[in-house]
């Protein structure tokens, strides 16, 4: 029987700072500084499922390179999701905070009521099941066939969150809020991701699936911010219940996760009452091929083990350098110093590259010695790149 999914809500006092916002019941300055931590918490929502989803990619090996991709690819489009978020808050003269956006796991995400638990663990069908669907739940998920057979209440699911910042950003309920776009421009980060290509339509497919170009990330007006808002949504949940894909024209992340399950990725079949089905390519998966992992793995556990220890180090080495970058990179302090910051963006995306070889040496460390570790995820601070 299919598991039944409840969309996760916001928790009551962000519906309800969200819904005076969008009622207009605030003075300008008040209202931009409640929409500023309304998207913090969003930047917080974000940033903390990415090192689930990495650490799960990370244990598989084997013949599991196609759910590896799947994850690694809803990993990358939670940064990018990030970078919306980042880039939004600067276009509107709110700095983004990416150091109180830092998960420690074991995690509740209290912007979630009651608080998502998050645990950094290796790769299951349960975890599947039971963590990342759940995550990105639609509002109203959607049971497709396999190939083998609006209430103004102070309640939001993670989507409606979005699309009721997207309707007071669409209804100027803040007036002004744009002004200085033009000027914080230096502020913000052009993205052009690059996507590897996957098998995706059926076993043969070798296609990147990039976004459109007008998707850069970079926040000019309410226009940009809407349109990249509603690719967050998009790419949560699909566009709606029964189109279930996203902007590049693949599973939003829900039926992206649930493909995993089916063995096949979900795409258009007209032959079927509600036009999808899991008839995609293959998405084989080995469970003998998973490398098991401690839960939430610290460096300080290994301290017996030094070889180990050191691995851990260097894989907290690399995420906390990505994480200083991103901080700066989103924090850019005068226009002087832009070309520093966005190189301190290009240089974050080659940490988080890197890991995938750091959280190897951790596994290969820890066989060699006949022990389980973990990946750690441990941000250690160190001094930010320089202004200058």
């Amino acid at each position: 029987m299919p598991r039944d999914y409840t969309p996760l809500v916001i928790n009551p006092g962000l519906a309800s700072s969200l819904h005076l916002v969008q009622r207009g019941q605030l003075e300008p300055e008040e209202a931009c500084a409640r929409l500023g931590r309304l998207l913090q918490a969003a930047l917080e929502l974000e940033f903390s499922t990415v090192p689930p989803y990495l650490s799960a990619a990370f244990s598989l090996g084997g013949d599991n390179r196609q759910v590896y991709q799947l994850i690694l690819r809803v990993a990358k489009e939670e940064m990018l999701h990030m970078t919306v978020v980042a880039n939004l808050m600067n276009a509107i003269g709110i700095a983004p905070d990416i150091y109180q956006a830092i998960p420690a796991y074991p995690f509740d995400l209290k912007v979630i009521e009651p608080p998502l638990h998050l645990e950094l663990e290796s790769f299951s069908i349960e975890q599947v099941e039971r963590l990342f669907m759940q995550i990105e739940t639609p509002e109203d998920p959607v049971n497709f066939p396999t190939a083998f057979a609006d209430e103004e209440e102070p309640v939001e699911t993670i989507g409606q969150f979005y699309e009721k910042i997207i309707k007071i950003l669409a209804n100027d309920t803040i007036p002004g809020l744009f002004d200085n776009a033009a000027r914080n421009a230096y502020k913000q980060i052009s993205v052009d991701p690059n996507f590897v290509a996957f098998a995706y339509k059926n076993d043969s497919d070798h296609h990147t699936y990039p976004l459109a170009p007008e998707f850069d990330f970079v926040i000019r007006d309410k226009e940009t911010a809407i349109r990249h808002l509603e690719w967050i949504v998009a790419e949560g949940e699909g566009s709606a219940p029964y189109n279930p894909l996203s902007p590049e024209d693949i599973p939003g992340h829900f039926y992206r996760f649930e493909s995993i399950i089916k063995g096949r990725y979900l795409v258009r079949d007209g032959s079927t009452e509600l036009g999808y089905r899991y008839a995609g390519a293959s998405l084989p998966f080995d469970e003998t091929k998973v490398h098991l992992f401690v839960p939430n793995a610290k460096a300080a556990d290994f301290a017996h083990e030094p070889s180990v220890k050191r691995q851990m180090d260097r894989f907290n080495s690399r995420y906390s350098e990505m994480v200083d970058k991103l901080a700066f990179a989103f924090n850019c302090p005068r226009p002087a110093v832009e070309a520093n910051a966005k190189a301190a963006y290009i240089a974050s995306i080659g940490d988080m590259r890197s890991m995938v070889s750091a959280a190897s040496n951790i596994i290969g460390a820890a066989d060699r010695k006949g022990v389980t570790a973990g990946i750690p995820f441990e941000y250690v601070p160190s001094a930010p790149p320089a202004a200058s």
